[in-house]
């Protein structure tokens, strides 16, 4: 039994560093210009909107949305110089259950409908890095 606590205490610290490594290999990418993926949702009634969890690629000056992580199949862009970033808050037992419980909650507006993306919390920063815009403007809240 002792044994068995000892691998898992030693797996799970395994997991997290080879996790924090890679969270830090995609920050470095990202803050280099290249295009980093990941899983998300983003829900709401616009077209680059689905009922699913779907992969984000982003960069510093793009979003893109794509059913799987094949970036160029039914990739589809979003259009980040109309998006505006209203709040980013952790995710509340009233958003959809497609949403993980541990993922980040951005609530959107694009000038016409809001809708929703949601991600990781390691994730969000990238999301928000795509989405901001040159010049003064309202930088998004986050929830305590």
């Amino acid at each position: 039994m002792i044994g068995f606590l000892i691998d898992m205490v030693g797996s799970r610290l395994l997991l997290g560093a080879v996790g924090k490594r890679r969270t830090r290999a995609q920050d470095r990418a990202f803050s280099e210009g290249s295009e980093i993926l990941f899983e998300a949702c983003v829900l709401g009634d616009r077209p680059f909107c689905r009922p699913a969890i779907v992969f984000l690629a982003a960069s510093r000056t793009a979003l893109h949305v794509s059913p799987t992580e094949l970036k160029t199949l039914g990739r589809r862009a979003l259009p980040t110089e109309h998006i505006e970033i209203r709040r980013v808050r952790e995710r509340t037992r009233s958003d959809p259950r497609i949403i993980r419980p541990s993922w980040s909650v951005a609530e959107c507006y694009d000038g016409t409908a809001p809708f929703t993306i949601a991600c990781a919390p390691e994730h969000m920063r990238h999301v928000t890095g795509s989405l901001r815009t040159e010049g003064p403007g309202p930088t998004p809240t986050t929830a305590d």
